[in-house]
């Protein structure tokens, strides 16, 4: 750690819009091994990793503008908070049991209710933790990482998990080898990007590629929200705290082959629209997930008055903004594009037309979101920095909203740090209702996981649906 310490240096890193909408959010993930890495080089390259990402040892502020900021300095660090522990459960007990975190004596999810990591970090918002649990017998370990979602987004936090696996993976060879000293092994830096700025442009941009429902939703504020946005980190965490406390939905999960999808891209494919040349494997699955939420609510009793539903599907920026480019950029830069799909088409009888039909509707919207798109919309956030707190005020009363997110593409399954590939790898969502998300399977099985974070009547009514039939 002194070595880390040393290479800081002082710096301000300004947070954005897009960094302010997710501050609702953390990434809590568990990564389970059925062989466990020696705690002094989990250990080192940790500290090694994190001279590479130190923002992660910075503290949030919020200036009198209501923009937040992270402040790193030397003198007042706010380390990630990490243990490295025994545990009296045996890998082989804890994979019968489906990797129920339950059987553990600490459920480090559990307390990561909002923003604000567990009030035993006393007043300062930490923005990560990492615990290091070391199964009976020597059977196995598991990695539990947890990162605000303020500074990283997926990719991010991918980025980090992989860095620090990597570096594990170089000093256990130089152990192993001998060679030298692990505390003497230089591992060659990458270069990460933490400036906002990059995402900002001075021009004017108009909002002529918004929708009208998306400039309203982020020009709007109210007394409540300019004061939300104007609090500290930490107030605000605890006001959101107490807003969620209502929440607690079940996790429940559906694994799907690589050839299930297929078979119901190949039915829906041909029935697609004019104008939409491709359908993948991200639009039929976020099209069936919006379905089977739509009828389940209707079943549930709760969509009473409801014309729409309306599902968040999260684009990556990267690909699409050209400043992006060629840069590791850790920050945000996952836009949560809103899709409109009416009720009335959600809850037709069970067949492909209808699948089709919202496929392309989503198709469509991930299509609209080009750099244009990404420029009009950070400009308006940029603009109103109370912005955030509008939205994330309205997300418990938004019954009808789902939130889609496809971590598919995420290499989570590469991050082996010296004693194999995870033996699985299982998110923890437990913060904000009506949450899906889309996994890679485990390598050898191929295929996809699917994560429902909903009510249990909601996910139980989502898991019968007739519309499975379409996969097999």
């Amino acid at each position: 750690m002194d070595n880390f310490v040393a290479s800081l240096k002082k710096q301000t890193i300004r947070l954005d819009g897009f960094d302010d909408l997710t501050s609702l959010l953390t990434i809590p993930i568990y990564f389970w091994y059925e062989k466990p890495v020696p705690a002094d080089v989990l250990e080192l390259a940790f500290y090694k990793t994190l001279e590479e990402f130190p923002i992660l040892a910075g503290r949030i502020k919020t200036g009198y503008d209501s923009r937040n900021y992270v402040d790193i300095d030397k003198d007042h660090l706010n380390l990630p908070e990490y243990t490295d522990y025994l545990c009296n459960v045996h890998f082989q007990t804890l994979k019968d049991a489906d990797f129920d975190v339950n059987l553990l004596p600490v459920d480090y999810s559990s307390s990561f209710k909002t923003p604000q990591p567990p009030g035993i970090f006393g007043n300062c918002m930490k923005l990560a933790e990492f615990h290091v649990i070391r199964l009976k017998d020597d059977s196995g370990m598991g990695v539990f990482a947890n990162i605000t979602h303020f500074v990283f987004d997926g990719t991010a936090y991918c980025d980090f998990m992989n860095r620090w696996a990597y570096i594990s993976k170089s000093l256990l060879a130089a152990q192993k080898q001998k060679q030298q000293d692990i505390h003497d092994v230089s591992v060659p830096a990458r270069v990460f990007q933490f400036d906002r700025s990059i995402l900002e442009t001075d021009k004017p941009t108009g909002t002529d590629a918004l929708e009208p429902e998306v400039c309203h939703m982020f020009s709007a504020s109210t007394v409540v929200s300019r004061w939300v946005a104007w609090v500290s980190p930490e107030l605000r965490g605890r006001i959101y705290r107490y807003m969620l406390s209502s929440m607690n939905p079940g996790n429940y999960s559906v694994r799907l082959s690589s050839s299930a999808i297929e078979h119901l891209l190949q039915l829906i494919r041909p029935l697609a629209e004019p104008g939409i040349s491709h359908l993948s494997a991200n639009d039929a699955i976020a099209a069936l997930a919006t379905i089977l939420f739509a009828q389940a609510l209707h079943k549930a009793g709760r969509l009473e008055g409801v014309p729409v539903i309306l599902s968040n599907i999260v684009a990556d920026m990267r690909p699409r903004v050209k400043r992006l480019a060629n840069i590791n950029y850790a920050g945000n830069a996952a836009l949560q594009k809103m899709v409109v799909s009416p009720l009335d088409l959600l809850l037709k009888d069970h067949n492909p037309q209808v699948l089709a039909a919202v496929a392309c509707n989503v198709r469509r919207a991930v299509d609209s979101v080009d750099e244009t798109y990404c420029n009009q919309l950070g400009h308006l956030i940029y603009n109103n920095p109370c912005s955030h707190a509008t939205v994330n005020l309205q997300v418990p009363s938004m019954k009808n909203l789902v939130a889609s997110t496809n971590h598919s593409r995420f290499k989570y399954y590469d991050v082996d740090f010296g004693s194999g590939i995870p033996a699985i790898v299982r998110p923890v969502l437990h913060i904000i209702e009506n949450g899906i998300i889309t996994l890679p399977a485990h390598p050898s099985q191929g295929g996809y996981v699917i994560m429902f974070f909903m009510a249990p009547e909601v996910a139980g009514a989502m898991v019968e649906s007739e519309y499975w039939k379409y996969l097999y």
